[in-house]
């Protein structure tokens, strides 16, 4: 008797992608994989999309959502156009795909390479892996350079916006004030500019139920999907003294971007640069905040903060 295979569709897209024009959306992807399980009676499980996500590491929410289903025996089949989609970092593809799928009696195939796991050993596979990484590499060192000069030329980028703000709806990089959340921060200010700490801040802005960043970009991006999920509505308005401190200390809300922040040790991984290694880029965008205010707030914090230590 043929064996069933019960097959999860992996489809991935990276934003790195997208600016390049690669022929894999994820509708493409989709239809591709589609078609050849039809082909091949493949039953169909599910889909497990990540789009937006490099493939340079694997702590990919839709991806570790399908590890899950492998965990629990629901999958025993994983499907995607190419190994790229798989993933850009040939040493943990390689893991997953010579060492982790075996394991559990999954079989893996990736279409446009000819991989089918089904039919043996595949020799062309570690080349491609190692390909694919180069690709990855290559990529990221003309991103970075691009998105430095835009950063020069004030561009602002990010996931999402900062509370305060949101992106402009013609130029791309471009923030502009919003009406419906600035005011929390000007709040924010206006009790740090009057002596009150950070803790007390964020007890304040607890009890008024104001909404968290994290909260809001859910509501507006969907982001942040996974720290709100089976949680309490309280959830939504948990403020942390840890992000009333960074609302305090980001030039963004007096107009300007601060960048060079991070540093790449390779293109796999960041960490964060010495506060005298970043750029500043003035008056990118309007402020939500007053000089006067921000100047406030921090002599005020100056002070409580040597007072502290005086005792």
């Amino acid at each position: 008797m043929k064996q069933q295979y019960n097959t999860a569709l992996y489809l991935r897209l990276s934003r790195d992608d997208e600016l390049k024009g690669e022929s894999g959306s994820i509708s493409t992807q989709r239809d591709m994989l589609t078609q050849y399980c039809r082909e091949q009676n493949l039953n169909i499980i599910g889909e497990y999309v990540d789009d937006g996500w490099s493939g340079t590491n694997f702590d990919r929410p839709s991806f570790q959502r399908m590890i899950d289903d492998i965990e629990d025996g629901k999958i025993n089949c994983v499907i995607t156009k190419d190994l790229s989609r798989l993933g850009r970092n040939y040493i943990l593809t390689g893991q997953y795909t010579d060492f982790y799928f075996p394991s559990k009696g999954v079989r893996y195939i990736a279409v446009a390479d000819g991989v089918d796991t089904e039919k043996g050993e595949s020799e062309i596979a570690p080349f491609l892996n190692i390909l694919n990484e180069m690709h990855a590499r290559q990529t990221s060192k003309k991103v970075k350079a691009a998105m430095r000069t835009r950063f020069l030329n004030g561009a602002y980028y990010s996931p999402c916006a900062p509370i305060g703000y949101k992106w402009h709806p013609e130029v791309k990089g471009k923030l502009i004030p919003d009406e419906d959340t600035r005011w929390i921060v000007e709040k924010t200010f206006d009790l740090a500019a009057h002596g009150v700490g950070a803790t007390k801040i964020r007890h304040t802005l607890d009890d008024e139920h104001i909404p968290t960043p994290a909260w809001l970009n859910y509501q507006k991006y969907g982001t942040f999907a996974h720290v709100f999920e089976g949680q309490p509505k309280n959830k939504r308005h948990q403020w942390s003294t840890a992000i009333v401190k960074a609302i305090h200390s980001s030039e963004v809300y007096i107009g300007n971007s601060v960048h060079n922040k991070q540093t790449a040790i390779s293109f796999k991984n960041k960490i964060l640069r010495p506060k005298d290694e970043w750029y500043t880029v003035e008056n990118t965008h309007e402020p939500v905040i007053s000089r006067e205010l921000w100047d406030q707030a921090h002599v005020k914090k100056a002070a409580k903060r040597k007072s502290s230590r005086d005792f």
